[in-house]
């Protein structure tokens, strides 16, 4: 009796599933869980195959156990054609979360450009107690005006300064004419005025003693340096 199920069953879900793909092109209108046709969900199918199982053991039950048969067959039956017709279908792979790459580190912006500071001795630069640049100093300072050519972001100050001889107040005075005669130069060579400013410190600043001639020709220069 059980292999007849089987055999019923199976021949019954594959006219179901025939029917269905002769009417609508498949099982997609009308489809229950699990995507099967309503037709083949297992619960129908239990239905049916309570039905034939119930048939077959009425047919195959002497008169004496009829209902034992229909009673066996439908439930034998019943549990094959939900068997049958159970969703096989394999479970979706799980969603596997992709983990956002992490953003690069921002590029940080360059420093700004620094001056290197040039210091023009007065020896050189200036004759005695004068603030007109004399012609030795103008390679300096020809290089001077390329370098912030080139650097457009860059901006000096000018310092002038002296030794001790003389009166602090002279000395300051000499100290800013020398300092704007610089700037004047570097004006000369096409640097904009306003990217320059200029003081005269006059003694204020030595950076040697003013007790020797060497120490007093240190003190007397004139200094380029970045204008933060």
């Amino acid at each position: 009796m059980g292999s007849a199920l089987v055999i019923g069953l199976s021949g019954c879900a594959t006219n179901f599933q025939q029917g269905g793909e002769r009417a609508g092109g498949g099982a997609t209108a009308g489809a229950g869980a699990g995507g099967n046709a309503w037709y083949q969900q297992p619960v129908v199918c239990g239905i049916a195959g309570g039905l034939i199982g119930g048939s077959i053991g009425y047919a195959v039950s002497g008169s004496s156990d009829e209902d034992q048969g229909i009673a066996v067959g439908g439930a034998t039956g019943a549990s094959i054609g939900a068997l049958l017709c159970a969703d096989r279908t394999p479970a979706p792979a799980p969603v596997v979360q992709q983990e956002p790459e992490p953003m690069p580190e921002p590029t940080p912006p360059p420093p700004p450009p620094q001056f290197e500071p040039v210091v023009l001795s007065s020896e050189v630069t200036f004759a005695f107690d004068s603030a007109e640049i004399r012609p030795g100093a103008h390679q300096t300072l020809n290089q001077v005006a390329n370098t912030l050519r080139e650097n457009s972001d860059l901006r000096v100050r000018i310092e002038g300064h002296t030794d001790s001889v003389g009166s602090p107040q002279y000395n300051v005075g000499l100290s800013q004419r020398r300092a704007d005669s610089v700037k004047s130069y570097l004006v000369s060579q096409g640097i904009a005025e306003q990217r320059m400013t200029t003081r005269g410190f006059g003694e204020e600043r030595p950076v040697a003693t003013n007790d020797t001639d060497e120490g007093r020709a240190q003190n007397r220069r004139v200094e380029i340096v970045n204008w933060d």
